[in-house]
């Protein structure tokens, strides 16, 4: 991600040949990232903790999915014991993150597609998200309410209790293998859990960011993607045009961003919207993927990335994975966001 077209083109620089630079400028992109710091008023953008909540609104729980078995099968034994209790508990969402929608519709380029009144809340279940991909593991809400109206939201009890029996179960493991955890800083926040991460206040920056390898678009960038695929076809070679391009594009470290292009961990993660969405399946087999490869291709390019979150910075804690919320280019128009999809990634 860069701050100015200057930084981007001072850091393309360092990296490429002359005749390499003016075509990854043209590629540059509009998206919006989140630096720490900044208010914590009512309303006010900030990442874990709570949700500032009008009066007589709920903490959104999940609802309880009528295929608790298939979905508790994908995870595996032992896990999936673990994982029907979860889901059979219809436990509130954990909150990720909250979007103050008049800052974000101050900044120029990607959010001039956002609402630009009240904020954006996104809550999600980690514990079955990444065996669930869909609408049920991701709730979004466009709360419209005016922010003197607003009260920090209390945790729900059932998320404080999962939360500390997720710290227990960790600390006994650490005293049974003789691991010691990850040191904290002075006054540092309690790292979080799968039930949620500590409050962190934010400031919304309108960036520029490199359209990554794995992003649909990535092919229409035309000589770029050229360069790229054949740099890495390269046997037995150095491969520094791709592995520098990967890095700058955040490929390897996916950020914390609002609208612009996925940075996948694997395939675009708007592919796996379209499969859960069209297909009504969680994957499709090489065969099947195959037979409907250009459908998929052609319906993905009608989603958008709304908010794209990495796990362990949610926490401030080990953590793995990203989670991706994804929504029709047509419900963004309507501000419809009740059909967001979340998808999970990791390496």
């Amino acid at each position: 991600m860069f701050d100015t077209p200057a930084e981007a083109h001072q850091i393309i620089e360092e990296r490429f040949s002359k005749d390499q630079v003016e075509m990854l400028l043209k590629g540059l992109g509009s998206v919006i990232t989140f630096s720490v710091g900044g208010s914590d008023a009512r309303g006010s953008t900030r990442i874990g903790g709570t949700p500032d909540l009008p009066r007589g609104m709920d903490w959104p729980r999940r609802p309880i999915p009528q295929n608790i078995d298939e979905i508790a099968k994908r995870s595996g034994e032992p896990y999936d014991k673990e994982l029907r209790d979860h889901l059979a508990g219809g436990l509130p969402y954990a909150f990720v993150a909250q979007v103050d929608l008049k800052e974000a519709s101050s900044m120029e380029g990607a959010a001039a597609i956002l609402p630009s009144e009240g904020r954006l809340l996104f809550f999600y279940d980690m514990i079955a998200g990444p065996f669930d991909t869909g609408t049920q593991s991701a709730r979004v809400i466009w709360d419209q309410s005016p922010a003197d109206g607003l009260a920090p939201a209390a945790e729900p009890d059932a998320l404080a209790q999962a939360a500390a029996a997720w710290r227990k179960s960790v600390d006994d493991a650490n005293k049974q293998y003789n691991l010691k955890p990850q040191p904290r800083g002075p006054g540092a926040a309690e790292p979080g859990t799968p039930y949620g991460g500590p409050a962190r206040p934010m400031t919304l920056k309108s960036s520029l960011q490199l359209p990554p390898p794995m992003a649909l678009e990535f092919e229409a960038t035309g000589q770029l993607a050229k360069t790229y695929f054949a740099d890495r076809s390269v046997i037995g070679g150095a491969q520094a045009f791709s592995q520098a391009y990967s890095e700058l594009s955040g490929e390897y470290d996916p950020v914390n961003q609002l609208l612009g292009l996925p940075a996948p961990v694997q395939d675009d993660p708007r592919y796996d919207a379209v499969v859960v969405s069209e297909f009504n399946k969680q994957s499709l087999t090489g065969d099947d993927w195959t037979k409907n490869k250009a459908e998929i291709f052609r319906k993905a390019a009608d989603w958008r990335l709304l908010l794209q979150i990495d796990v362990s910075d949610l926490m401030q804690e080990s953590g793995e994975g990203t989670v991706y919320f994804l929504i029709r280019g047509d419900d963004l128009e309507k501000r419809n966001f009740d059909r967001v999809v979340a998808v999970y990634q990791q390496t």
